[in-house]
């Protein structure tokens, strides 16, 4: 080969290199767009690329200005050290203490505070640290959560909005059958108002079936009792979340069913509502006030942005932020699961779920999530939690998404740490009593 084509082939992939390399980063306060959504690719999944690049979302490139890696309650860090290595994962994917053998309970803080990559099962550490980090670590809570969903053209109003009153308590201590109760009913609309549904769910995935499900429909006015595993990967009242997609996991009341494979660890940009921490108080001494009614903050869609052209289902008022994650992917053993393989990428150091990519039987992409961290710190310096609130569902068979605003939708609001809150309401009786 000639020297001079030499030095024209090598200067041809210098400058690939080098333009490869712009893409793939991002500058704090850039905006990504139809523009430029070559930036983000290798940052996010495959879907994300898509919907920016055809004008369905844009991207708030920011930067925070605190480390949420030690964003961690006083807690969560007292019990931080005493927790590596005591606890692991059985060939039930259940939560075993390594000193008794046995299911553990009572587990104080994080079961997995430091996950090893090299353990074949840290995938499923990292989904019991969402489960600890939703349940256990907020302790009996009290909320209102709003779900809406749109069409491709529901600009002005979303198609449907349903408004959920949700209680967790948490059994202090254990018994079998039950480690965490919670009580749902719909609110709104009128039409499903009423309906909800008591359960009793323990922490051994093989000890499922001595918890208890009850169920009460308007429509038929009457109590069932039901499975506690749910039919994680059906779509519910026509909305797209399935119950398995409130985390980037597989099988959530059926843990045991989902096989996981670690991918990779790599950096990506991640969703977070503000630049610094939503601060909050307790109130009367009983509980911590957090959601819209107590900080003033609300999550904003496309439908309610002035001058939004992009899908009505975005949660527009949020900063994506340079981080680092975790990649696995999962799938059922369930033959009648509806989900092919998923992926989910979790933050390193918050342990929070970013992003689910959800394919069918038949391996191709059917749906896409991303899930919104939003911080919070007690006034007193004592309580601080990564929330996810803000989850977009979008089905792309059918263009349609949906939204998860949670308890940061027009004065909705979020108890924990309830002190004084009531374990009869979490019995067939006190259930009666909340749904009428």
């Amino acid at each position: 080969m000639k020297l001079s084509t030499k030095i024209l082939l090598f200067s041809v992939l210098f400058f690939f290199f080098l333009s490869t390399m712009a893409y793939a980063d991002v500058t704090p306060g850039e905006t990504i767009n139809q523009t430029n959504w070559q930036k983000i690719q290798g940052l996010v999944p495959d879907y994300i690329v898509m919907w920016v690049k055809n004008g369905d979302m844009t991207m708030k490139i920011g930067k925070l200005d605190y480390d949420p890696a030690s964003y961690w309650s006083d807690d969560v860090k007292a019990n931080w050290k005493s927790n590596v290595g005591r606890y692991k994962i059985d060939e039930n994917n259940g939560i075993i203490d390594v000193k008794t053998g046995k299911p553990a309970h009572d587990i104080k803080g994080l079961p997995f505070p430091e996950p090893d990559i090299k353990d074949p099962k840290m995938p499923v550490m990292l989904m019991w640290n969402n489960i600890f980090e939703e349940y256990f670590l907020q302790g009996n809570k009290h909320s209102m959560n709003y779900w809406l969903c749109f069409g491709r053209n529901d600009k002005s109003r979303p198609e449907k909005i349903f408004a959920l009153e949700d209680l967790t308590y948490i059994m202090k201590p254990w018994r079998p059958g039950c480690d965490y109760a919670q009580l749902s009913v719909f609110r709104q609309p009128m039409s499903m108002a009423g309906t909800g549904t008591l359960a009793l769910y323990p922490l051994y995935p093989l000890d499922i079936g001595k918890g208890q499900r009850f169920a009460y429909s308007t429509e038929m006015r009457r109590e069932l009792r039901l499975d506690t595993k749910l039919t994680g990967s059906d779509d519910h009242f026509g909305f797209d979340a399935a119950p398995d997609d409130s985390w980037v996991g597989g099988p959530k009341t059926a843990i045991n069913e989902g096989i996981y494979k670690f991918v990779r660890e790599q950096d990506a940009l991640i969703p977070y509502v503000v630049e610094g921490p939503l601060k909050v108080s307790w109130k009367d001494k009983n509980y911590l006030g957090i959601g819209s009614a107590e900080t003033g903050y609300e999550l904003k869609m496309g439908y309610n942005t002035p001058g939004w052209t992009g899908a009505p289902w975005h949660v527009t008022n949020i900063i994506w932020v340079k981080s680092k994650v975790w990649v696995f992917t999962v799938r059922s053993t369930d033959r009648s699961y509806k989900y092919g393989e998923c992926e989910g990428w979790v933050e390193q150091g918050t342990f929070s779920h970013i992003y689910k990519r959800i394919t069918d039987v038949n391996g191709k992409l059917w749906k896409g999530l991303y899930y919104v961290n939003l911080p919070v710190e007690c006034t007193d310096g004592k309580f601080k939690k990564m929330s996810l609130e803000g989850q977009v569902v979008v089905d792309m068979r059918r263009d349609h998404g949906s939204v998860y605003p949670g308890t940061y939708y027009k004065g909705a609001y979020f108890k924990i740490l309830i002190k004084n809150a009531e374990p009869t309401l979490f019995t067939a009786g006190g259930f009666k009593q909340f749904y009428k």
